[in-house]
């Protein structure tokens, strides 16, 4: 599509780059032989899953996504890597999973065996998820777990191509819980090798394990950081230099001078306290600006920061550009993203909303927002 349409409104850019940037930092972070999973649910975090599993196909050993229909969607856009599914699925889906070769993450003995059933003429390939401390999904890191996970290796026409679990804290600065974590996924996964029960690779490290727990196995998950975002505030950001892949503009509607006394927007939460220039932005809280952003959040205009006055509207949003120079109906802004040496992080968006950069990222929905791909 013509970029001029894409950029009518609000819009996302991508940059392809920045992606291919950070997933060699982080494999050249891992031990030879290590693969990497491109963690793309959420429609990549928001960066388009379909668009991120192609970049990435000659690159990434596996897709990691949270339903059949994500999974559907990369097999649709030509995407052969193995794909994971990292939840659970629907069993009446499994004929639909042996088809189109898509791997689901097995946590019960009934799923294992109404997958096998599913496979005809084929051995359905599955990854084992193990509960060690995210209390989530997983057999157990026990002796009932151990003997299920048996079983289910016995079965005709299973293929275990995987075993993983799930840090709880490894964003943490604290990493006690994340070492007993780990303790207990090698201790079950060496039970399971003495015994012989076949696993296939072994994956325990999120994007925070990457980054800081000796933690790569055979394979490792990357996730936020292959978007350039880190895990959290608590993790030692020196130690992979990233780039952050996102940036989300909108364009000025219209620009006004109103005078001191004037309410703005919904509620009149703002009321001028001076003469005022202010600027709307075809941009609001349906577009991914959380509403929390009211009255507290800045966008860029013209390299400099623009505050946000009023509440944040669905569709539109007002910023105090008096001290801006020049700025007109038509200029770009930026939401998150830079303008010249000037910057806005989507983690500075997550703390002015009191919530964490994976939602803010997440929130950025097609079809409302169109993206172009740069690079």
């Amino acid at each position: 599509m013509d970029n001029r349409l894409l950029k009518t409104r609000t819009w996302i850019e991508i940059d392809r780059g920045a992606i291919l940037h950070n997933f060699e930092r982080i494999s050249a972070m891992l031990p030879k032989g290590c693969a990497v999973m491109a963690v793309v649910k959420a429609d990549a975090y928001g960066h388009g899953a379909a668009e991120v599993a192609a970049l990435l196909s000659d690159r990434a050993a596996c897709f990691g996504v949270a339903s059949v229909y994500e999974a559907l969607e990369l097999r649709r856009n030509g995407i052969e890597n193995d794909i994971l599914i990292l939840g659970g699925t629907e069993e009446e889906l499994y004929p639909e999973l042996t088809e189109y070769d898509i791997m689901p993450s097995v946590f019960t003995r009934r799923a294992a065996e109404a997958l096998s059933a599913a496979a005809v003429g084929k051995k359905a390939a599955c990854c084992i998820a193990v509960d060690t401390g995210m209390t989530r999904i997983g057999f157990p890191d026990d002796a009932a777990g151990f003997e299920e996970v048996r079983r289910v290796a016995a079965l005709e026409n299973i293929e275990i191509k995987g075993i993983f679990s799930h840090f709880a804290r490894a964003d943490e600065r604290d990493k006690a819980s994340a070492l007993e974590q780990l303790s207990r996924f090698v201790r079950f996964t060496d039970r399971l090798a003495a015994a012989g029960v076949p696993f296939g690779k072994r994956c325990m490290a999120n994007s925070a394990g990457i980054m800081e727990l000796d933690a790569a196995f055979d394979m490792v998950r990357a996730g936020i950081i292959l978007y350039g975002v880190y895990p959290s505030d608590e993790v030692d950001r020196s130690r992979i230099p990233l780039r952050p892949a996102l940036s989300l503009k909108t364009r000025v509607e219209l620009v006004k001078t109103v005078p001191a006394g004037t309410g703005v927007s919904y509620g009149h939460i703002c009321v001028t306290e001076r003469t005022t220039r202010i600027a709307t932005l075809c941009a609001g809280y349906a577009d991914g600006v959380p509403r929390l952003l009211s009255n507290c959040g800045n966008v860029l205009l013209r390299g400099k920061r623009a505050p946000i006055i009023g509440r944040v509207c669905m569709d539109q949003m007002m910023v105090d550009v008096t001290d801006i120079p020049g700025v007109e109906a038509g200029d770009i802004a930026t939401i998150i993203g830079r303008d010249g040496d000037a910057a806005i992080s989507v983690d500075e968006i997550a703390a002015e909303a009191e919530t964490i950069s994976y939602e803010i990222l997440c929130s950025l929905s097609r079809p409302r927002l169109p993206r172009i791909y740069l690079n």
